[in-house]
């Protein structure tokens, strides 16, 4: 499947997490069953489930498990699970918190294909993930968030044992009214190579339509920048359409078109097409379920 993108560009991307009241459990999450025609075709079981506890004073707890599994037997799977302090200084997790860069995503995924998102993962800024779904699946660190007003910033810290890596992150987003201004980096040490993330970005979530774009510029010895555009509109309560592109440097750029039907009880269907400059386009149709 790989070929037909960026090689070896697979990696998770987040679901947003479940609503907080302060305390108590709760639960999230998203799984859709996809297929997309790539080759002989590819389906794709694709699901993120994430818990939260807050025990209305200073302790909580973190968890999480994303996973992608294909029909071939590639099993891509991330586990996240950390122990949360509030405090006056800011929230710590410490365990294996999931990356705030993937945590805090502004950007909406990148066309309906589950696929697709992973394959441009690493080009739209997560780094981290894609780590960390190479490391078997746990990666220890420790994250750390505050918010001031409209801001919210934090950093955070990850070794990778398998690989010897160490990455750091910090994040910064402000909200102001509809708009969302954002603003990561990352940098990464491994034995013999580095590797230095940057990325800024906005985008305007009104009632029927979205629209952002975002810079990103990935450093590991040769520089790639990358510019990704997002348009949706509501055509009505439940259908909405979307495009997204990703323009890179030196390198064939991709475009994606979309739709998504969803129902009251959380079922959704989705389908699109993305192309890739200069290779056969790639279509994709999937049904989820969201809670």
């Amino acid at each position: 499947m790989t070929r037909y993108l960026i090689p070896a560009l697979v990696a998770f991307t987040s679901i947003p997490a479940a609503a907080q009241d302060g305390s108590g459990l709760t639960f999230g999450g998203d799984v859709k069953l996809e297929y997309t025609d790539v080759g002989s075709g590819v389906w794709a079981l694709d699901g993120d489930v994430s818990a939260s506890w807050r025990s209305g004073g200073a302790l909580g707890f973190d968890a999480a498990l994303d996973t992608t599994y294909l029909d071939d037997g590639s099993d891509f799977t991330n586990l996240w699970a950390a122990l949360v302090l509030s405090t006056g200084a800011g929230e710590f997790a410490v365990g294996a918190p999931r990356p705030l860069i993937d945590s805090m995503a502004v950007m909406p995924r990148f066309s309906s294909s589950r696929l697709v998102d992973l394959e441009t993962s690493l080009l739209s800024g997560m780094v981290a993930p894609l780590a960390s779904a190479v490391d078997s699946g746990l990666t220890p660190g420790v994250t750390w968030t505050q918010e001031a007003g409209n801001l919210t910033f934090g950093g955070g810290y990850h070794h990778l044992n398998d690989e010897n890596v160490d990455l750091a992150q910090g994040v910064m987003r402000f909200e102001a009214g509809a708009t969302s201004l954002f603003i990561n980096g990352e940098f990464a040490t491994a034995p013999g190579s580095d590797a230095t993330t940057l990325q800024i970005g906005a985008l305007h979530d009104a009632d029927r339509f979205d629209i952002g774009a975002a810079f990103t510029r990935f450093d590991a010895g040769d520089t790639i920048n990358t510019v990704r555009l997002h348009g949706s509109v509501d055509v009505m309560s439940a259908l909405s359409l979307r495009g997204d592109a990703l323009l890179i440097q030196d390198s064939s750029d991709i475009y994606s078109l979309s739709a998504s039907y969803s129902l009251d009880n959380g079922l959704y269907v989705e389908g699109g097409g993305t192309k890739v400059v200069g290779q056969d386009e790639i279509l994709d149709i999937g049904v989820g379920y969201k809670f």
